[in-house]
């Protein structure tokens, strides 16, 4: 299993009327492939919008996406409200599930942890271990390691069920002590659009 993260920046006057547009079309889009979540951020001077999408693997990534541009109510006419783009693909940890469809919100929280390219693999390990100790008692959305993109990292996405920020604060938050702490972290708190499988 594979997880395509789309992050749209939009200005913030725009994030509506995208999120309507997206909504009105995916309904087509979703006869090829589900939707794992589609959130827009509530922090920061720039709006985002951010979608996941859940494939087996690379090779059903390309062909359900090909088969899907083919239709003609997709891709929606959101293109010019987008300033920037960034796509990444994550590779689960063993642990995760995968979302479901469902409220486990209505916040949601995603967190980006960089680390040095020579401390990845122990970073990988004893961050998958903290993060899973975390999910028997918090719900986990996904987590994984970044393999496109900026790959140097792991990301988190949990649900809340109040705004603010959560436990994942400081600079190894995961109670990860045995292993490396990242160099860099970016966190961002999301709120889901009506449509979302994830509310």
């Amino acid at each position: 299993m594979i997880y395509e993260f789309r992050s749209y920046q939009v200005e913030p006057e725009n994030v509506p009327e995208f999120e309507r547009r997206f909504g009105q079309a995916y309904p087509d889009r979703d006869a090829f492939s589900p939707l794992a979540g589609f959130w827009h951020t509530t922090d920061g001077p720039c709006s985002e919008v951010v979608h996941v999408w859940p494939y087996r693997d690379l090779a059903e990534r390309t062909r359900l996406r090909a088969l899907a541009a083919q239709h003609p109510n997709w891709p929606p006419a959101t293109g010019s409200f987008v300033n920037r783009m960034m796509v990444e693909l994550v590779l689960p940890f063993d642990f995760v599930q995968g979302p479901q469809p469902g409220s486990p919100g209505p916040f949601y929280e995603i967190r980006y942890d960089y680390f040095k390219v020579c401390e990845l693999r122990a970073a990988g390990e004893a961050w998958s271990r903290a993060i899973q100790e975390r999910s028997l008692t918090e719900p986990l959305v996904v987590a994984g390691r970044l393999e496109f993109g900026q790959s140097n990292g792991i990301v988190q996405i949990w649900a809340r069920p109040q705004a603010g920020a959560g436990p994942m604060e400081g600079s190894n938050p995961t109670g990860a002590h045995d292993g490396p702490a990242p160099t860099s972290t970016v966190t961002k708190q999301l709120a889901p659009a009506a449509f979302s499988p994830l509310q």
